[in-house]
C-alpha cells in the first residue's frame, strides 16, 4: 500500500493557465537535488528540470494555499505538521525527468530534508497520450511501494489544479517528458 491523498481543484483552470504562463516566462535555473537557492551544483543525470523564479505575489498565494491544506493533510496522514517549505515552480521540457528518490523522513538522509514529513505536488497542466499545445506526454509522477517488491508502482493522474500529497519517505520519480512541457509546483511540510 502507498499512502497518498489527491485533492482536486485547488486551482481552477484560469489560475492553472496563468501559472503555466508565468513559469514559462520566468527566469529559471537547473533545479538541484534539494532545491536550495544557494545550491551551486546540479546533477543532470539525476534530475533535469528548471526551477522558475516567479513573482513574490505568486509565491505568497501558493504558500497561503498550502497552509490552507495543512489540516486536511494532518487528518489524512495522522500527523501534526509544522511549517511548509517555500514552494518550487518547476518547468519540465521534453527529455526532462527526476530519477527514483525520496524527499526526506528517512535515516538515509542526513541533511535538512530529513525533517520533511509530507511531499506535495500540484499539477498545472494535463498529461495525455495525445498531447495538445497545453498538455504533455510522458512525465508521470510515479509512486513506488515501500515493501511490496519492485512491481508496485502507482502513476498519479495529472489533472490540472489537483494536489497530490504523500509521505516524504515514499520513493517516487518523474518519468521523462516525451512531448511538450510539464508544469508543477512542489513543496514539503516539515514535522512539528
Amino acid at each position: 500500500m502507498i499512502d497518498y491523498i489527491e485533492i482536486a481543484d485547488v486551482f481552477d483552470g484560469a489560475a492553472c493557465s496563468a501559472l503555466c504562463a508565468e513559469i514559462r516566462a520566468a527566469l529559471g535555473r537547473p533545479a538541484g537535488l534539494l532545491g536550495r537557492a544557494d545550491q551551486k551544483m546540479a546533477w543532470p543525470e539525476i534530475r533535469k528540470t528548471v526551477r522558475a523564479d516567479v513573482s513574490q505575489a505568486t509565491e505568497e498565494r501558493v504558500s497561503a494555499l498550502l497552509a490552507q491544506q495543512k489540516a486536511a493533510l494532518e487528518r489524512h496522514f495522522g500527523l501534526l505538521l509544522g511549517q511548509v517549505e517555500k514552494p518550487q515552480f518547476l518547468h519540465y521540457r521534453q527529455g526532462d525527468f527526476f530519477v527514483p528518490h525520496q524527499d526526506g523522513n528517512t535515516p538515509l538522509i542526513h541533511d535538512e530534508s530529513r525533517f520533511r514529513k509530507i511531499s506535495v505536488v500540484i499539477f498545472l497542466n494535463r498529461q495525455s497520450d495525445n498531447p495538445s499545445p497545453k498538455s504533455y506526454a510522458g512525465g508521470s509522477l510515479v509512486l513506488h511501494g515501500p515493501y511490496s517488491g519492485p512491481g508496485l508502482r502507482v502513476a498519479m493522474p495529472a489533472l490540472p489544479g489537483s494536489l497530490v500529497a504523500f509521505r516524504s519517505e515514499t520513493t517516487h520519480e518523474v518519468t521523462p517528458v516525451t512531448r511538450n512541457e510539464r508544469f508543477t509546483i512542489v513543496s514539503w511540510y516539515r514535522g512539528t
